[in-house]
């Protein structure tokens, strides 16, 4: 009975067609990463290479993600997503003609990550912030985990599927499979029907301040993010770029990694289960918590485990990630007022990626001088201590859940 009610946010169209948009443009994205990742290790193969992509997709962001905050909460959010699908539907096609031709190094390819990572940086906070439009009042979490299930299910399988398209075609049939999803995926929410925020006459500036006002005026908030900063970048870097590293290094090939993937979207769609029947009270201290398995799948590389090992421990990580993502969007959109949503968002998000691009290239340099295993080790242990600590801060322990409300059927 408790899941039905759960699945009756689906009765909003708007954000039938939302989810939609995301599971097609998901289909895409989540084959990018292993088609990108043995693209760039074809024509180099130091980890320091792959290093320096996935630094440039990253850098834009924290430009563009305080930009995109406060454009989330002054223009039509439906337009800025649009815009941001379409800018990495080009960007992709033009890696994908790159490795296709054969002209493809580290610059041309780091340059178009770049340009693809600012787009999505831009989208981000009004991705975010979206769902109260779409949803009745009280169902935000409910969303939340009803939009991440299909999501996550695809990831199931589209890693898996772009590892096997990678070694029997090449990455660039999957990169350009995911230009094409960002290209459809823009055109379904061109079709969402939503009001545009009241123009504002206050400057772009002054809007800053008050999203900063807001987000360093609540200390589970900017906490929760200082400690993201560490865990985020450790977890990119051990994970997203040592795992590949690690899976050619031991001549596995794509497939191997892209079953990897598969087993760690397996783990999210669990948690998303797991977040539609278990809404904690103190939601922050499940938030934290939930981050703790991260640490396993670096673990399990370091030890050179075998297959099903490395893919139950990624499995874990993921239904636990999945919790931590569901908890904290929730925790956001119940505890801040709508108007300044997508700049908190914006700041929240920019705070967690401030130290990726230094922990790409610090992760890439080490691994490089002195092999994956220690460094993983040590990511490990920094991340671990990084998240107990934070169960230390008492505003972490005072954010609570809002009571469920039934959603009013007159309204509705």
């Amino acid at each position: 009975m408790a899941f039905r009610s759960s699945f009756s946010v689906l009765r909003h169209k708007p954000f039938r067609l939302f989810v939609l948009a995301r599971i097609i443009s998901v289909s895409g994205s989540a084959m990018a990463p292993v088609a990108l990742a043995f693209a760039v290790l074809g024509f180099d193969g130091r980890p320091a290479s792959l290093a320096i992509v996935l630094a440039g997709n990253t850098v834009p962001q924290l430009i563009m993600l305080l930009l995109g905050g406060v454009i989330a909460d002054r223009l039509s959010k439906r337009r800025v997503i649009v815009f941001g699908n379409l800018l990495p539907a080009l960007t992709q096609a033009g890696i994908a003609l790159l490795v296709a031709s054969g002209t493809a190094d580290v610059t041309r390819v780091a340059v178009f990550a770049a340009l693809a990572g600012g787009a999505s940086a831009l989208t981000q906070p009004a991705m975010n912030s979206l769902l109260p439009d779409l949803v009745g009042a009280g169902e935000v979490q409910e969303a939340n985990a009803l939009m991440r299930l299909p999501v996550n299910a695809v990831k199931i399988v589209a890693p898996a599927l772009g590892g096997l398209l990678v070694a029997l075609v090449g990455p660039e049939w999957t990169l350009a499979w995911d230009a094409a999803s960002f290209a459809i995926a823009a055109a379904l929410v061109s079709r969402l029907a939503i009001s545009a925020p009241e123009k504002r006459q206050t400057s772009v500036l002054r809007d800053f301040r008050q999203g900063w006002s807001e987000f360093s005026g609540r200390p589970w908030l900017w906490s929760y993010v200082l400690s993201g900063t560490v865990v985020v970048a450790l977890w990119l870097g051990g994970y997203q770029l040592l795992g590949p590293v690690v899976t050619h290094d031991r001549d596995l090939g794509a497939a191997t990694w892209g079953t990897v993937q598969g087993a760690f979207a397996v783990g999210l769609f669990g948690g998303g289960f797991i977040s539609l029947k278990w809404k904690p009270s103190r939601i922050m201290v499940a938030c934290v918590c939930a981050n703790l398995p991260l640490a396993l799948p670096l673990l399990a590389l370091a030890a050179d485990a075998p297959l099903v090992v490395l893919a139950a421990g990624v499995a874990l990580a993921g239904a636990a990630l999945d919790v931590a993502v569901v908890c904290w969007h929730t925790a956001l959109q119940e505890q801040l007022p709508p108007q300044v949503l997508g700049r908190v968002s914006a700041l929240s998000s920019t705070g967690e990626l401030m130290a990726v691009p230094l922990g790409y290239l610090a992760v890439g340099a080490t691994a490089t001088s002195l092999g994956p295993t220690s460094v993983l080790l040590a990511s490990a242990a920094v991340m671990t201590l990084a998240t107990v600590v934070l169960l230390l801060a008492p505003s972490i322990w005072a954010v609570r859940r809002r009571a469920p409300q039934v959603p009013d059927p007159v309204a509705a």
